[in-house]
């Protein structure tokens, strides 16, 4: 945001030049913000694959929560 700000007020003082390195160093630690996010899911997603391969679907907890007490499996 100050970065923003900044390029903003050098903007209103004319100095172009300065303002478009400024956009740019904006729009490249934007990136690599961005960059960064889209790293962290996707080490999530291969670390929760493993965490839910095996989980029971909605039908299954449904049939095992509603049974009645006889039906326990042994």
């Amino acid at each position: 945001m100050g970065l923003r700000r900044l390029r903003e007020e050098v903007s209103e003082r004319g100095d172009e030049c300065l303002a478009l390195l400024l956009a740019g160093v904006e729009v490249y630690t934007s990136l690599g913000r961005e960059w960064e996010l889209l790293e962290t899911m996707r080490k999530f997603a291969h670390e929760a694959e493993d965490m839910v391969r095996n989980t029971p679907s909605a039908a299954e907890l449904r049939r095992l929560y509603e049974r009645e007490d006889g039906d326990r499996p042994a």
